[in-house]
């Protein structure tokens, strides 16, 4: 989600010829700034890239292809890498957004989320390119760097939705990512998994991921950024990516700090990945919903589906689509395994969630698509239907006249069962092997998304990306929540440069452990920790200990 739109100020004159200059007169090199590393021509090992100058006097740099185009044979095959182009490529304007529907889903027609690939789509396979921002200014010393994963459960949004000039300019170079989504980048099929060498299928988005921060260890350094100190962070769908990347093998060395926002996938609750064999068989039926329902020439048949049926048959829903599966090499084990087993890549995480995650969720599919509030009747309805034969202790814990209306009590439920305490239960497992520092952001008026006439917002899923990555598309942020996003965008920061958030100019942030379950509030009245989240979110009922878990299920 980006919730920006970037508006550019090329270079006077002058600059450009003598960019142009520069270029016929400079002898080949590897990925290197010959200009120093304000310039906004830049050699990749694939060739030049010319930027552009933001609005806060950063450097931009858009569409950088990190791998060939995954098109016709080489659908659902492993990224390969990027042709080398002559001269110089245009890197001032975004590429396309993987292929996906628009989420103009609002009565008017509006997209449900402020990202622009969200409102207009994409049909364009030709996609795997990343963006880069760099600070105004450098000091010659390498800079930390984050890439970030975009949300949209694996099916929605694009690199270019985020701006990020904000964390830039405290001092970090930010690497926006494009990633095959729903069935061309996660879809397992028992044909696809015959073709592979490792004799799986899947996971393609996951793979592109790690090509791209192969291609920040390769490159980053022509930027001005350290390829020893690499983030890797998302929300959402990226935050549980980045979680199957900690558990991945093959990311191994790819990055040394991660940061998950909202989006968990190795505890108890958690968006945990499917066998191959589960994966295989919702492959099957895609296949078959497309045409393609033979397995003798289900990879011919597929690879000939034009994208536009591809998408269309993936739909939209409330619940993510597509994700990752166990099998490939890439993710060979469950990620709750591999931390059983302490196969996993440890780094000091930075991991947290919003207060009011589910309202997002429920303002658009009961409020906005679903025909209206909740009863207290229908909402008992709804939580037996998703519940079943717990559902009777769901409402005794969470009775609707416990709270303003049914519709909070509802987000309450998701709120806590999906997110919050999956969120906690992360920084308890990650903490015994790395420092985990955790938040939750608890700003009650942050800017909305979408109209929500019976269930207040609050801090909504998604709300906190407006006070770390500038968006023209919501109402701007008020003198107070300006100052939350300055202190927000600092401890980012600073995490990405340590591994730890705590600098001069901001609060204290104690580091987690499960004795003092110690979680750093932010808001814009307080930020500071809190020992309450547990009681909160009550999550001993939905992660009871593992000598009780049997008699409350």
């Amino acid at each position: 989600m980006r919730f920006s739109s970037l508006r550019h100020t090329l270079t006077r004159g002058a600059t450009a010829v003598a960019a142009l200059l520069l270029l016929f007169t400079t002898p080949p090199a590897t990925a290197r700034t010959d200009a120093g590393h304000d310039s906004l021509l830049v050699r990749t090992d694939r060739g030049w890239v010319h930027g552009a100058v933001g609005r806060d006097g950063g450097r931009v740099f858009q569409g950088i292809p990190f791998a060939a185009p995954p098109t016709g044979a080489l659908r659902w095959h492993p990224p390969r890498p990027a042709a080398r182009w002559p001269g110089v490529r245009n890197a001032t304007a975004p590429a396309h957004p993987c292929p996906q529907l628009p989420l103009t889903l609002l009565p008017g027609g509006g997209p449900v989320l402020p990202g622009e690939s969200n409102r207009t789509g994409s049909t364009t396979e030709d996609c795997l390119h990343l963006n880069v921002w760099t600070p105004a200014r450098t000091t010659g010393r390498p800079l930390p760097v984050l890439v970030w994963l975009h949300g949209g459960g694996n099916a929605y949004g694009a690199g270019s939705d985020y701006d990020g000039a904000a964390l830039a300019a405290r001092g970090v170079i930010v690497v926006t990512v494009n990633y095959r989504l729903g069935a061309l980048g996660f879809l397992a099929h028992p044909t696809l998994s015959a073709e592979s060498a490792d004799h799986a299928s899947g996971d393609y988005g996951l793979m592109d991921q790690q090509a791209a921060l192969r291609w920040v260890r390769s490159n980053i350094g022509a930027f001005g950024g350290d390829r020893n100190r690499v983030t890797l962070g998302g929300q959402s769908a990226g935050s549980a990516d980045t979680c199957a990347h900690i558990a991945s093998p093959t990311a191994k060395g790819l990055f040394h700090r991660a940061i998950q926002q909202s989006g968990s996938c190795a505890s108890h609750g958690a968006l945990t990945p499917l066998t191959l064999d589960a994966a295989e068989r919702k492959g099957s039926g895609f296949a078959a919903s497309v045409g393609c329902p033979d397995p003798a020439t289900a990879g011919a048949c597929l690879r000939a589906v034009p994208v536009t049926e591809l998408i269309r048959a993936a739909g939209t829903g409330a619940e993510p689509l597509w994700g990752p599966n166990t099998g490939p090499l890439i993710l060979p084990r469950p990620p709750r395994t591999a931390w059983a087993e302490g196969r996993v890549n440890a780094v000091p995480t930075l991991s947290g969630n919003t207060h009011d995650e589910y309202r997002y969720f429920t303002a658009l599919y009961v409020d906005l698509l679903g025909g209206g509030p909740l009863t207290p009747a229908s909402y008992a309805a709804l939580i037996t239907l998703q519940h079943g034969e717990r559902a009777g202790a769901v409402l005794d814990t969470y009775p609707a006249s416990a709270h303003p209306s049914p519709n909070l009590a509802y987000s309450a439920v998701g709120t806590d069962q999906r997110f919050a305490c999956p969120a906690r239960a992360d920084s308890r497992l990650y903490g015994t092997r790395a420092p985990v520092y955790a938040y939750e952001f608890a700003d009650p008026q942050a800017p909305v998304f979408i109209p929500a006439p019976h269930t207040p917002q609050g801090a909504f899923h998604a709300s906190e990306l407006a006070y770390l990555f500038p968006m023209d598309a919501v109402p701007p942020l008020t003198p107070v929540q300006r100052r939350l996003s300055a202190t927000m965008t600092a401890y980012w920061a600073r995490f990405a440069a340590t591994g730890d958030p705590n600098g001069p100019e901001t609060p204290a942030w104690p580091r987690y452990t499960a004795h003092a379950d110690r979680i750093q509030v932010l808001a814009p009245d307080r930020v500071g920790p809190t020992t309450g989240f547990a009681v909160d979110h009550q999550c001993a009922f939905w992660q009871p200990p593992p000598t009780s878990r049997r008699a409350v299920r």
